[in-house]
C-alpha cells in the first residue's frame, strides 16, 4: 500500500513541476511563488518546493533582481523548449556575422546553467580551421573568459557556491586557486572584459565580455575563442577586444538594457 501511495504521489510531483513550466510563455517569462501557486492553485508551500528542485536542475532561474522565476537553459535538453530565450538573440546575428567575416575568428553567444557555460549560438568566419565549441556545449565556468565573464557580476553566494565546487585543472595554466579567481574576477568586473589564454586548451585564448538584460543583470556573454598564434600579442588583438566590449553593450540594448 506504501508504494502505490509513493508512486501516486511522484506522479503527482511530476504532473505539477510539468504544469509549472508549462506557465512560462514570452507573454509571461517570469512568474513568482504567489502567481504560479495561484494559477494552478496550490499551496505556496507546494510549490517552493517544486520550484527548489527545478531550479537545482537547471529547469528554471531565480531572478537575483525580484525573486521571480524564469526558464532556464536545461530545457533545452528537451527539444527546444526555450526557443523564446534564444529568439532574444536573433536581432544580433547580423553584429556576430559582420565580426566574425571581418576578424575570421568564430564569435559566441555563451549562457550560464548552474556551474557550466553553455554555447547558445555561434558564427564562424570565413577561414577554415579547428573548432573548439559547438551549439549546446558545456564547459566549466572557471576555465573559460566566456564563462567567467558571466560569472564574475554574480551575487558573492552564487560566486562562492561556484568555487566551493571541485575545479578541474585543465592545463597548467588553469586557475583552481579561489583566491587567484576572486582576484581575477575584480579585473574582469573592473575592466569588463575577461581573457583565458591556455586555461582549457593549450594553445587557445577566448575573451569574453559580459551582457546585461532590461533589468542590469548580466545573463550571457559574447566570446571569441582564438589560437594563440593567430591572435596573441598581433595589432588586431586590441582591436578585436575593443569590438567585442562595442558589441556586448549594443546587444544589451537590444535586450532592453542602457547605461
Amino acid at each position: 500500500m506504501k508504494h502505490a501511495l509513493d508512486e501516486k504521489y511522484f506522479v503527482q510531483s511530476v504532473k505539477n513541476a510539468l504544469r509549472i513550466l508549462k506557465l512560462f510563455t514570452p507573454k509571461t517569462p517570469l512568474l513568482s511563488v504567489t502567481e504560479i501557486a495561484t494559477i494552478i492553485n496550490l499551496p505556496k508551500s507546494t510549490v517552493h518546493r517544486i520550484l527548489k528542485e527545478l531550479v537545482a536542475e537547471g529547469f528554471l532561474i531565480q531572478d537575483e533582481q525580484n525573486s521571480k522565476y524564469k526558464l532556464g537553459f536545461s530545457v533545452l535538453a528537451l527539444g527546444g523548449v526555450v526557443q523564446s530565450h534564444k529568439e532574444l538573440y536573433l536581432d544580433a546575428e547580423p553584429l556576430l556575422k559582420e565580426f566574425a567575416n571581418h576578424f575570421n575568428l568564430p564569435v559566441h553567444i555563451c549562457v550560464m546553467e548552474q556551474l557550466h557555460v553553455v554555447y547558445l549560438m555561434r558564427e564562424l568566419g570565413e577561414i577554415p580551421r579547428k573548432l573548439v565549441t559547438k551549439i549546446g556545449r558545456r564547459n566549466d565556468l572557471h576555465c573559460t573568459a566566456e564563462g567567467l565573464a558571466i560569472l564574475a557580476f554574480k551575487s558573492k553566494k552564487m560566486i562562492d557556491h561556484v568555487l566551493s565546487q571541485p575545479l578541474t585543472k585543465y592545463t597548467p595554466h588553469t586557475l583552481t586557486d579561489v583566491e587567484a579567481l576572486n582576484e581575477e574576477m575584480v579585473k574582469i568586473r573592473r575592466k569588463k572584459i575577461a581573457i583565458a589564454k591556455d586555461t582549457f586548451f593549450v594553445g587557445y585564448t577566448s575573451y569574453a565580455a559580459p551582457i546585461q538584460d532590461y533589468s542590469g543583470e548580466v545573463v550571457s556573454s559574447i566570446a571569441v575563442i582564438a589560437e594563440n598564434k593567430t591572435i596573441n600579442d598581433s595589432p588586431i588583438e586590441k582591436e578585436m577586444i575593443a569590438e567585442i566590449q562595442r558589441l556586448a553593450k549594443e546587444i544589451s540594448e537590444m535586450l532592453g538594457y542602457y547605461e
